[in-house]
C-alpha cells in the first residue's frame, strides 16, 4: 500500500495550473474556428495552436505533436511560411524527445530548405545545430561535426548566442563520446565563457557541469567534483530541476567511485528529495538506482533491496502509465476524428439527396457499361484462374521438395550432434587419462625425491655426525666445545628436519594404509611433540578416496596445521574430515588469534592450499569468530557429472 501511494505522488503532474491554461487555450481554438477566415484569424490560430503544443510539450509529448500536426496544416494552407520554418523544426525537436532520431531528420531537413530560401539564417544555424543533435544520438559523429562547424559558421556572421550555445553544447557531447577529451574541454569551456559573457546561468551551469564530466573521463575525479559543485550552486538559481538532479546524481557517481560512500548516499538523496518535492519520477527512479549501489557497496542489503525495489516498481510503472496515456491520447483523437466524419456524412447526405435524381439517369448507362465490363473481365478471371491453379501446382511441387530438403538437412545435423557428443565424450576421457597420467608421473617423482633425500642427504648428514662424534671434546677448550655441542644439535635438527621432509612428500603410509590411518597417526605424534592439543574426527571414509584426493587433502591438512603451530597462538586445533554423497568436507578450527584485518590477502601457504583446490575443482572458505580464532571449511568433489548426465 506505501508503495501504491508513493506511485500515484510520483506520477502526478507537475501542477493543475498547466492543465487549466491547456483548457483555455483549447476553448480559445473553438472560438477561433467560428470567426470569419482570413490572415488575422490564420494568425492568431497559429498563435493559439502554438502556445497548446508548447505547454502539452512539457506534459504529454503524443498531444503535443497532434497540435503540431495541426499547426503545420495550417501554415501550409495558409501560406505562412515564416511560420512554417518553426513548426517543422519544433516537429524534429518533438521527435527528438521520443527518441526517432530519422524523423526528427527528417522535419529538420524540411525546415532548412525553407529557412536558406526565406534567409532566416538564426533558423539555419538552429536547424544545423538541432541534426548535429540527433546524429550525435545515432553515433554518426562526424556528420554531426560537419553540421556543429556549418551552424557556427553562419553564427560568424549573424550571432544568436542561445543557438550559439546549443551548438557548442552538442560539439562538445560529439567530442567527448569519442574520446577526444583535449577538444571537448576546449569546446566546453568556450561555451562557458561564452555562457557568463551573455549571462546565461543556465548554460554557465551546464558548461562547468559539461567540463565536470570531461575530467571525469580522464580520471581527475577531484578536478570534476570541484566543477559540479559549481555547476550545482548556479543551477540552484535557474530553478532548473532537470538540471541540478542531474548535477547531484553526476556528483553522487563521482563520490562512489572514490568509495566515499558517506558523500555519495547525501548528494543522492538531495536529488532524490528534490524530485519528489516537484514530482520529477525519472530524477526518483534514476537515485533509487543509484542508492541501491551505495547500499550494496556499504553492506546494508537490506536498504539495498528496498533501494531497488523501488527503483523496478517505478521504473515499470511509469513505463505502463506512459503507454496508457498515448492510448488514451489516441483514443481521444479517434473520437474526434469519428464524430467530424459523422458532422460531414450529415452535411453530405443532404447533397447527396439533391444529386440522386440526376445520377439515375447516370446510373442505368453506367449499369449496362458494367455489366459489359463485367462480361469480359469474367473472361479474364478465368484465364487468370487457369494461370493461378498451373503456379499453385509448381508452388506445391516446391513445397514438397522443400521439406524433403529440411528433413535431409535434420537428418545430417542429428548424424553430426551424435558425433560430436562422441567426440566431446572421448576428449573429457582423454583428458582424464592424461590428468591420471600426470598425477602418477609427479607421485613417482615425489617418491624419487624422497628416496633421494633419505638415502643421500640422510647418509651424509649420518657420515657428518659420525665424523663429528669422533672428535673428543674433553681435547677441546670451553668455547671451542660449546661450538662442537651446537654443531651437532644442528646436524641432529637437519636430520630430523629431512626426514620429516621426505617423510611429507609421499608418506609411506599414505600409500599403504590410506587417508584415514595417516591423519589419525599424524594427529597422535603431533599430541605428543607439540604444546597445542588436536582432535581429529573422520566420518564416513571406510573405503579408500582416489589417490589423487588423499594425497591433496593430505598435504592441506598438513599446511594449515603448520600455519596454525606458525601463526594462530592457539592452544586447540579441530580436525573434521566428512564423506558425503558427492564429495568430502574438511574444516580445520583453532582458538587462536585469526587471521587480522586482511583475510582476503593470503600467505604462500594459503595460496598453495588454494592451488591444489582448483586442480581438484574444490572450494575454499574462511570464517572469522567475533571472538577469537579461526575456522577453514573446504569442499572437494569426487563424484562429478561427465557429460549429458552420463
Amino acid at each position: 500500500m506505501k508503495k501504491l501511494l508513493l506511485f500515484l505522488c510520483l506520477l502526478a503532474h507537475t501542477g493543475l495550473s498547466q492543465s487549466t491554461q491547456i483548457d483555455s487555450l483549447k476553448r480559445e481554438l473553438v472560438l477561433l474556428d467560428k470567426n470569419p477566415s482570413g490572415y488575422a484569424r490564420d494568425t492568431l490560430r497559429y498563435q493559439t495552436l502554438k502556445a497548446v503544443m508548447r505547454a502539452y510539450s512539457d506534459v504529454n509529448v503524443d498531444s503535443s505533436m497532434h497540435y503540431n500536426t495541426l499547426m503545420i496544416g495550417l501554415c501550409k494552407g495558409s501560406g505562412l511560411q515564416k511560420e512554417l520554418v518553426y513548426a517543422y523544426q519544433y516537429a524534429g525537436y518533438l521527435y527528438q524527445i521520443r527518441g526517432d532520431y530519422h524523423q526528427s531528420i527528417r522535419f529538420h531537413y524540411k525546415a532548412l530548405p525553407l529557412a536558406e530560401k526565406l534567409k532566416m539564417h538564426t533558423r539555419i544555424a538552429a536547424s544545423h545545430g538541432a541534426l548535429a543533435h540527433a546524429y550525435t544520438s545515432l553515433k554518426e559523429y562526424a556528420r554531426a561535426t560537419k553540421l556543429c562547424k556549418q551552424g557556427l559558421a553562419v553564427l560568424s556572421h549573424y550571432p544568436d548566442a542561445v543557438i550559439q550555445l546549443s551548438i557548442l553544447n552538442v560539439l562538445g557531447v560529439i567530442y567527448r563520446e569519442q574520446s577526444q577529451l583535449l577538444n571537448a574541454l576546449k569546446i566546453n569551456q568556450t561555451m562557458y565563457n561564452l555562457a557568463q559573457s551573455k549571462h546565461n546561468v543556465w548554460y554557465e551551469a551546464h558548461g562547468l557541469h559539461a567540463i565536470g564530466l570531461v575530467y571525469k573521463d580522464m580520471g581527475d575525479l577531484p578536478k570534476a567534483l570541484d566543477y559540479h559543485k559549481k555547476a550545482l550552486v548556479l543551477a540552484r538559481k535557474t530553478g532548473s530541476i532537470e538540471l541540478e538532479g542531474n548535477i547531484l546524481l553526476n556528483t553522487t557517481d563521482l563520490y562512489a567511485r572514490q568509495h566515499q560512500w558517506k558523500q555519495a548516499l547525501a548528494y543522492c538523496m538531495q536529488a532524490k528529495q528534490m524530485a519528489i518535492q516537484v514530482k520529477n519520477s525519472s530524477i526518483v527512479a534514476e537515485a533509487d538506482e543509484k542508492l541501491y549501489k551505495i547500499f550494496k557497496q556499504t553492506s546494508q542489503p537490506d536498504k539495498a533491496l528496498e533501494a531497488h525495489e523501488r527503483f523496478v516498481f517505478l521504473r515499470d510503472s511509469l513505463s505502463k502509465d506512459k503507454n496508457q496515456q498515448r492510448i488514451e491520447t489516441l483514443q481521444a483523437q479517434y473520437d474526434n476524428v469519428q464524430k467530424t466524419n459523422a458532422l460531414l456524412a450529415q452535411k453530405n447526405k443532404y447533397q447527396q439527396l439533391a444529386q440522386t435524381r440526376n445520377g439515375l439517369f447516370l446510373g442505368i448507362a453506367a449499369t449496362l457499361l458494367l455489366a459489359l465490363l463485367l462480361f469480359w473481365n469474367n473472361r479474364r478471371l478465368q484465364a487468370k484462374n487457369v494461370e493461378i491453379n498451373q503456379q499453385r501446382a509448381l508452388l506445391e511441387s516446391a513445397r514438397k521438395q522443400l521439406a524433403d530438403i529440411n528433413r535431409t538437412l535434420e537428418i545430417r545435423v542429428d548424424d553430426r550432434t551424435k558425433d560430436l557428443v562422441k567426440a566431446n565424450r572421448e576428449l573429457i576421457q582423454k583428458n582424464e587419462e592424461i590428468k591420471g597420467a600426470l598425477f602418477k608421473g609427479q607421485t613417482i617423482e615425489r617418491k624419487r625425491v624422497a628416496l633421494e633425500l633419505h638415502d643421500n642427504l640422510s647418509s651424509l648428514l649420518s657420515a657428518v655426525n659420525m665424523s663429528i662424534q669422533a672428535i673428543n671434546p674433553q681435547n677441546l677448550s670451553e668455547p671451542e666445545q660449546s661450538v662442537y655441542r651446537n654443531v651437532r644439535q644442528l646436524i641432529q635438527n637437519a636430520y630430523a628436519e629431512v626426514r620429516n621432509i621426505s617423510h611429507n612428500i609421499l608418506p609411506a603410509e599414505l600409500d599403504r594404509e590410506g587417508l584415514a590411518t595417516t591423519l589419525t597417526t599424524l594427529v597422535g605424534q603431533l599430541n605428543q611433540n607439540s604444546p597445542l592439543q588436536f582432535s581429529l574426527t573422520i566420518t564416513g571414509l571406510q573405503e579408500r578416496l582416489p589417490v589423487e584426493i588423499e594425497f591433496n587433502v593430505y598435504s592441506i591438512v598438513l599446511e594449515l596445521i603448520n600455519n596454525t603451530i606458525k601463526h594462530a597462538r592457539a592452544t586447540t586445533v579441530g580436525i573434521s574430515l566428512f564423506r558425503t554423497d558427492t564429495g568430502i568436507n574438511l574444516s580445520v578450527i583453532d582458538d587462536g588469534i585469526g587471521m587480522g584485518h586482511n583475510p582476503n590477502k593470503p600467505g604462500i601457504g594459503l595460496q598453495n592450499i588454494q592451488a591444489r583446490l582448483d586442480s581438484l575443482g574444490g572450494i575454499l572458505t574462511t570464517v572469522l569468530s567475533a571472538e577469537k580464532g579461526t575456522r577453514i571449511l573446504i569442499k572437494i568433489p569426487i563424484e562429478t557429472v561427465r557429460f549429458n548426465g552420463d
